[in-house]
């Protein structure tokens, strides 16, 4: 029974998602008419004029009035997180009970030391740590390809928790010809390995994002009121998605945004966009970007396997590996 279930599952989101370009051997590939189409600037639409309103008609997403009331008689305050925590918590739900691997296109773009760096997107494949039929248990496990910009595209990094002390392979596909034929095999805290990053390579993922997510709301919510907007008919590359927006008014501890903004796509029932601003450095001027990242073309449950998360893997170009 469970297996038809995971079955069932994986023919209706599938259908849902659409025909993804990165199937289980699609991220390797090197097709230049694809990643050109996939990696052009993602396209956001938002109402101009934010309503709130209930999330699309989804049995697992909360109403307002479904939120756990108070166990005693005395009337608490509502927080104006209270919902989007609500929501969050049973996207985690979500994905833990129904999501066992996934690929995708992930585009992020970060500010490092005071530089907002160019826009970074990758083909990935990510294994999420759940038990398995057999009773063992799957390793969180993650494979990327870099596909742009230019002076990263082709380089390819695998890490996989608990297996060779943890560290991560990394290969180039730009630059000199002798740094594209070594593999390096790193720490995903070293210099090396987070030069340019806000965040180690263990960090990605869809359930590593609501995680964080929740992190944030729940010490925003202890530290006092903030605004919350709800709305719903907004769109990612024709996905519809609903949206909650955060801001900050008071720039002080321990707010670490403006403004953040989080899509929720409206099939998967998972958040696949987070975006944080930084506070205006005059009256009037605009938030400057400090973070996001957004999930494309996302494919789940297609049955990945430790060859997707091997360096040896002959679909990738890993080269001058250990005996």
């Amino acid at each position: 029974m469970h297996q038809r279930f995971r079955s069932s599952l994986k023919m209706v989101l599938s259908f849902a998602i659409g025909v993804s370009v990165l199937g289980t051997q699609a991220v390797a590939q090197d097709d230049s008419a694809n990643q050109n189409k996939e990696t052009q600037t993602p396209t956001f639409r938002v109402h101009k004029n934010p309503r709130v309103a209930e999330l699309p008609p989804m049995k697992t997403i909360p109403k307002e009035n479904d939120l756990p009331s108070n166990p005693s008689n005395t009337v608490a305050p509502k927080h104006p997180l209270d919902r989007a925590v609500s929501i969050a918590e049973t996207s985690l739900g979500r994905m833990r009970r129904e999501v066992y691997d996934y690929t995708a296109i992930m585009a992020k773009r970060q500010r490092v030391n005071g530089e907002l760096g160019p826009p970074t997107y990758m083909g990935v494949k990510i294994r999420c740590p759940r038990l398995k039929e057999s009773g063992e248990e799957a390793a969180f496990s993650i494979y990327m390809r870099f596909m742009k910009p230019a002076n990263v595209a082709g380089r390819e990094v695998i890490w996989v928790d608990g297996k060779d002390q943890s560290k991560a392979w990394v290969h180039e596909g730009a630059g000199s010809p002798l740094l594209r034929l070594k593999t390096f095999h790193l720490d995903p805290n070293s210099t090396l390995m987070m030069r340019g990053q806000r965040e180690p390579v263990y960090e990605a993922g869809l359930e590593n994002l609501i995680i964080k997510l929740i992190d944030k709301a729940e010490r925003d919510r202890a530290a006092g009121p903030c605004e919350v907007n709800y709305q719903e008919g907004a769109t990612i590359n024709n996905r519809t998605c609903s949206v909650i927006e955060l801001i900050h008014d008071d720039r002080r501890e321990p707010y670490e945004f403006y403004k953040a903004q989080v899509f929720i796509d409206d099939i998967l029932g998972v958040p696949i966009r987070f975006a944080a601003y930084d506070w205006p450095k005059s009256p009037g001027a605009k938030p400057e970007l400090i973070e996001e990242y957004t999930y494309l073309n996302i494919n789940v449950n297609v049955g990945l396997t430790d060859q997707d998360f091997d360096p040896r893997n002959p679909k990738y170009n890993y080269k001058g590996l250990p005996n």
